[in-house]
């Protein structure tokens, strides 16, 4: 039985790998419509559109590859514990789970914190406004929504700047993240606990 999830868990991380490399083909071109693209388009596209239907846009980041591939490695995770246990340990499972939707989470988080900081630095040195088109107006016009959502939350809605409402959104996601990664810590530990 161990065998079978085994070779199961290994099936999937082979399908996350030629995901991962199907979604990297279409940052390039001409690849896409080589032979080879075709066919890991066939291949893995049928499971990646699955989840460009839920929609996870920030501007126009699209996340949901970075989705579809972590929900194949948590999959594969599971598996791959099952086969090494010899049982199907349902507390160790939903620990597992938690943690990689966790991992994901904290890591888009952690890319946008990445942003805003780079943006905020960029804005304390620059004297110079945007210009229409530039690569910062875009990142503005992407981060925008997100940043006011975040500091309207803090200042009732009422009108801030925009570089205060990027330090108030800064400040607001670092403060999360390390109080989410404390909370979800001891969930997991709690739910590892669990003996069934």
């Amino acid at each position: 039985m161990a065998y079978i999830f085994q070779l199961l868990a290994g099936i999937i991380s082979i399908f996350t790998l030629l995901c991962f490399v199907r979604i990297i083909i279409t940052w390039i071109p001409g690849i896409s419509y080589s032979a080879v693209g075709r066919f890991l388009s066939s291949i893995c596209d049928p499971y990646l559109n699955l989840f460009s239907r839920l929609r996870l846009r920030i501007g126009n980041l699209d996340l949901s590859p970075a989705v579809a591939i972590g929900v194949l490695t948590a999959v594969s995770s599971i598996l791959g514990t099952i086969a090494s246990t010899g049982r199907v340990y349902i507390g160790g499972i939903i620990a597992l789970v938690l943690s990689m939707i966790w991992s994901l989470f904290s890591s888009l988080v952690g890319f946008l914190l990445i942003l805003l900081i780079i943006r905020y630095i960029v804005m304390l040195f620059s004297r110079k406004e945007n210009y229409y088109g530039s690569m910062w107006a875009q990142l503005d016009n992407a981060l925008n929504s997100i940043v006011f959502r975040i500091s309207g939350f803090f200042t009732g809605g009422k009108p801030i700047s925009y570089k205060r409402a990027l330090l108030i959104s800064i400040i607001t996601l670092i403060v999360m993240l390390v109080c989410c990664q404390f909370l979800v810590h001891i969930t997991i530990r709690l739910i590892s606990a669990i003996p069934f």
